[in-house]
């Protein structure tokens, strides 16, 4: 008789079920990767090309509604909000009024805080470990500095003179045509924020925008701590019998 094996089966250490060209979130961190490396390089070669900065910036929130097209209801809303905020952003070339551009970036930082959430919960919920898994956890550090630049550039548009800019501070970020060179550099100014750097060369003046870089600063650094401990676990898990004592 063959005996039945009733204890647990180790799960291999990383999984991968998906081929990287079919990787949802490997793609679309690829892209956010191309975003922050490509965009300081065209703006200092070609100073004044500004759509392709804008069609960068396209590119990575279309990239973020394709991580969760699997999920009809959320892709359905995201879809609004990312149409909406590029219908109101078109319309902002042609008025350049301060209103649509704050409905615009609180449009957009829905569509980020929706997809945001939900890769956070695929990830949080998944019992393996996969390249497309860490993709994702990555990823949702990066869109949340994208959300908290197009929050920032709301609180600009609405209240101007809420954040106090360099001269200089323009040139550390890509100008795109529809924020204009002060409303960009605050994409810059999210991440500095983000990862608790604080060069100082942007300031928040009013009470609104310094609560917000307080808030991120912090959600920031939870978020790191939560999902290093997340994926330890996992791997713990994971780990071969043998090598779990090991570590102990």
């Amino acid at each position: 008789m063959k005996k039945v094996q009733t204890g647990p089966v180790a799960a291999p250490r990383y999984s991968h079920k998906l081929p990287w060209f079919k990787s949802r979130h490997l793609w679309l961190f690829i892209i956010l990767m191309l975003y922050f490396l490509m965009v300081p390089l065209i703006e200092q070669i070609l100073p004044r090309t500004r759509t392709i900065l804008d069609l960068f910036i396209i590119l990575v929130l279309v990239a973020a509604a394709y991580t969760v097209i699997n999920r009809k209801r959320t892709f359905v809303l995201a879809l609004v909000l990312l149409v909406a905020g590029l219908i109101l952003v078109l319309g902002d070339y042609h008025w350049h009024s301060n209103k649509i551009m704050v409905v615009a970036c609180v449009c957009y930082v829905g569509f980020l805080g929706i997809i945001i959430y939900s890769i956070l919960k695929e990830v949080m919920t998944l019992r393996e470990v996969s390249f497309d898994t860490i993709s994702g956890a990555l990823n949702g550090y990066l869109l949340m500095g994208l959300m908290w630049g197009f929050a920032y550039q709301a609180v600009e548009a609405a209240w101007p003179g809420s954040f106090a800019i360099a001269m200089d501070a323009n040139k550390l970020a890509g100008v795109s045509a529809y924020v204009g060179p002060e409303l960009s550099s605050l994409f810059y100014f999210s991440f500095v924020t983000i990862t608790t750097t604080g060069y100082g060369d942007i300031t928040p003046l009013s009470t609104i925008a310094g609560q917000l870089a307080i808030t991120e600063s912090v959600v920031g650094q939870f978020y790191m701590v939560v999902l290093v401990a997340r994926l330890v676990s996992l791997h713990t898990m994971l780990a071969p019998k043998g090598k779990r004592q090991l570590t102990k």
